[in-house]
């Protein structure tokens, strides 16, 4: 065997296995947003209001559209990032700082107080209403963070 068949046979492990990587990552975040999503949705408190005290679970109405949000931004970024091996630290740091918005967002969503106002009284979840927006923007913001890192300096800022 070739010294150059072996060095291909290197990299190509070597791809393998940064992709592996990538997917495993891709996959963490996906799972920590979708998570995330389903545990606000049932366990947020509902909003509370009229004469009668209807309950109405806004976080389980609306939480799934910024889960998707999410989503997108997320799988962008990853996508964006996939296939240099030099990148993966960049990659791994997305997917955690997916993890720990979310994470950070369901316990807010669960446990802080709810907002009551007038005589009924209507009471409104503000934490579950709030924090899944929150915890969408702040992923697709770790997104844009992530791509400025993974460009590096302009060519010709080697020259000044």
């Amino acid at each position: 065997m070739s010294v150059s068949h072996k060095k291909q046979i290197e990299a190509e492990r070597r791809s393998e296995s940064v992709d592996g990587s990538w997917m495993m990552w891709t996959a963490a975040g996906l799972t920590g947003v979708w998570v995330a999503v389903v545990l606000i949705s049932l366990f947020a408190p509902d909003q509370v209001s009229g004469s009668e005290q209807e309950r109405l679970p806004i976080a389980a109405f609306t939480t799934w559209v910024w889960g998707l949000v999410a989503t997108g931004a997320f799988l962008w970024t990853m996508g964006r990032l996939r296939g240099n091996a030099s990148q993966k630290p960049i990659w791994v740091g997305v997917a955690m700082a997916t993890l720990a918005v979310w994470l950070v967002a369901t316990i807010l969503s669960i446990t802080l107080p709810v907002f009551e106002t007038g005589s009924g009284p209507t009471r409104l979840p503000v934490g579950a209403m709030i924090t899944p927006v929150a915890a969408a923007l702040l992923t697709a913001l770790a997104g844009i963070t992530a791509r400025v890192f993974s460009k590096g300096p302009p060519a010709d800022a080697s020259r000044h």
